[in-house]
């Protein structure tokens, strides 16, 4: 990304702690809520399978699942946008950089940790084809939402996606930047397709952050736990569900 955004940066993030440290502005801290009911409690018999014999790759999924499963950096709340992943975000005057500031203590069902080299080796997944971890998906969420990938130009030799790049600014904050103003880069975001997964999950199957994780699956549905390590104790469901596959 171009030096030029270096004083913007600055100058966000010292807007952005002062943010925090008021509680106001365009940043949002609140928590999401429970995922909205749409399956059963869990009983029926499944077959044990490995996750990563699915497509539980919320970039390229499709069903009912992937709501449960994972989270974005932020989400829908009573029809606004709020934080999910990044407790708070900032947005520069001319509206074209996001600063996100990550939640700290969020663990994948994998163990592994939330941070910044995590997301943005999500972004990059999505946006470049030549990705180390692109896999074999069509990413068509990230076409319909920004409108191409890394490389691609219209024939006037302009960039085809609204979205420029990533930058990691610290281990919890991170810098996105488009290359043209998008009023609704934020709603974008709320897709489940852009959920931030474990690198680990790029291969093996759930490597989500969200409030069950993957049990089993028959071949009707899948069968889902409560994850006892999800980074809201208070929305940790008391029993698991049975999802359709559809």
């Amino acid at each position: 990304m171009k030096n030029k955004h270096l004083l913007i940066l600055s100058l966000l993030l010292v807007f952005s702690m002062l943010l925090a440290a008021c509680g106001g502005g365009t940043a949002s801290s609140v928590a999401p809520t429970n995922v909205p009911p749409a399956a059963t409690s869990s009983g029926n018999e499944s077959t044990p399978v490995s996750s990563g014999d699915l497509q539980l790759d919320p970039a390229n999924a499709t069903g009912n699942a992937v709501g449960y499963l994972y989270e974005g950096l932020v989400r829908m709340q009573d029809g606004n946008v709020t934080g999910a992943l990044a407790e708070s975000y900032t947005i520069s005057e001319d509206g074209l950089d996001y600063i996100f500031n990550l939640r700290h203590g969020v663990t994948f069902h994998d163990g592994s940790a939330l941070n910044a080299d995590v997301v943005v080796k999500n972004f990059n997944r999505w946006f470049d084809p030549k990705d180390e971890n692109r896999g074999s998906g069509d990413f068509a969420a990230w076409v319909s939402s920004f409108g191409g990938f890394k490389g691609e130009t219209t024939q006037d030799g302009k960039a085809k996606s609204q979205y420029d790049g990533i930058e990691k600014v610290n281990d919890f904050t991170i810098l996105v930047h488009l290359n043209t103003i998008d009023p609704d880069f934020l709603t974008k975001l709320t897709n489940p397709a852009f959920s931030i997964v474990s690198p680990n999950a790029f291969v093996t199957g759930d490597g989500g952050s969200g409030p069950y994780k993957f049990s089993a699956a028959s071949a009707s549905s899948l069968t889902l736990e409560p994850f006892a390590g999800y980074w809201d104790s208070a929305a940790i469901p008391s029993k698991g569900m049975e999802v359709p596959l559809k």
